[in-house]
């Protein structure tokens, strides 16, 4: 038995050997700048920053003007992962943010901020540094880069970025399911994700946005996918059911990814045509507040969809009528609380999309 473990063990041991075929070389801020900037006439850069499976930029400038600096005092940073394409592109699979912020400064896009020991260097981009400091990080070999080459089994790109990840910052949930659910349905949502009504009531203006960072805009999609299935089955953990949604449909293509694309749409324009700018607010009594309700994103667009198309119509021709109505809904402890407190109490969900459904049907 025991020769036989053995054997199985040094099996798996010999095919991660052969999985992974990579090359390390040390790079200097320029040669890796240069390799994120778009040669003339090409689309793209050699570095693709932004591979479907990567977080979305989370660095403020204090932290990458701390990258800065520690290069300049000869501070030993982590190697970076690429991952080499048969096209011979290059996509980031640990690195993305110093990556990042080596280009944006290399770049003059950066002006160094809350530097603790270069303090004289405070509120300078790289064009004004001292010759001798830009000749260093333009040729200096700073960075560690481990590139995993063509030849590697193509889905271990993804097993080493989870991996690597996993001893860094924490990635949030719809960071996760973006590595973990590859496929149409994850492509379909980010794609979604960007609809200008969802976007301007997340009051998401740009890749700096705190929601637009922490991929808030797509979590809603999903989330309304996920509880339009399951919203009078709901089980009162919105992780897991978000988690099972993508799990199940994860491959979801063709005719029926469509059908969940059209039902989205049509629910979020018709909470637009309905509520305008009061879209997923709460009513305080003397008036809209303007910040983003998950409870009530949840009740209008739920309750849009379970409309007709004829109630639709209707309810968008009485939009003013509604509006005030809703306003009222908030004077009832019930509702309020079904939007405002354990949102994911089971009972809560049913409550606050059935009360606002009636109020639609009934306009």
């Amino acid at each position: 038995m025991k020769n036989a473990s053995e054997a199985a063990i040094l099996k798996t041991f010999l095919k991660a050997q052969d999985r992974l075929v990579y090359q390390t070389a040390d790079l200097s801020l320029g040669s890796l700048s240069g390799m994120a900037t778009a040669r003339p006439g090409k689309k793209s850069a050699p570095i693709d920053l932004d591979p479907d499976f990567q977080r979305r930029e989370r660095w403020n400038v204090q932290k990458q003007s701390a990258l800065i600096e520690s290069f300049l005092l000869n501070v030993p940073v982590p190697a970076i992962y690429l991952a080499e394409s048969a096209a011979g592109q290059y996509s980031v699979v640990d690195g993305k943010q110093r990556i990042t912020a080596i280009h944006t400064f290399m770049s003059n896009g950066l002006r160094l901020k809350g530097l603790e020991s270069f303090t004289d260097l405070e509120g300078l981009c790289f064009n004004e540094l001292p010759e001798e400091l830009r000749n260093a990080l333009e040729i200096r070999p700073y960075v560690r880069v481990v590139t995993l080459l063509k030849q590697s089994d193509p889905s271990l790109k993804f097993e080493v970025f989870t991996r690597l990840n996993k001893g860094g910052e924490a990635m949030l949930p719809q960071e996760l399911r973006k590595v973990a659910y590859r496929g149409a349905l994850s492509d379909a949502i980010f794609e979604l994700s960007k609809q200008p009504v969802l976007r301007k009531q997340l009051k998401i203006n740009g890749k700096n946005s705190p929601p637009y960072i922490r991929m808030e805009d797509a979590e809603y999609v999903l989330r309304f996918f996920t509880l339009n299935e399951t919203w009078n089955t709901f089980s009162g953990s919105l992780r897991d059911e978000l988690d099972k949604f993508m799990e199940v449909n994860q491959q979801l293509h063709g005719v029926e990814l469509k059908k969940l694309e059209s039902r989205f749409l049509r629910a979020l324009s018709g909470c637009d045509e309905i509520w305008g700018d009061h879209a997923f607010q709460r009513h305080t009594g003397a008036g809209w507040r303007s910040q983003f309700l998950a409870g009530m994103y949840d009740a209008e667009m739920l309750a849009v969809n379970l409309l007709t198309n004829a109630q639709l119509k209707l309810a968008r021709e009485k939009r003013t009528k509604i509006v005030q109505a809703t306003a009222k809904l908030f004077q009832k402890k019930e509702f309020e609380q079904s939007v405002r407190q354990g949102t994911n109490t089971p009972s809560f969900v049913r409550n606050r999309v059935n009360a606002v459904y009636e109020l639609l049907a009934n306009a």
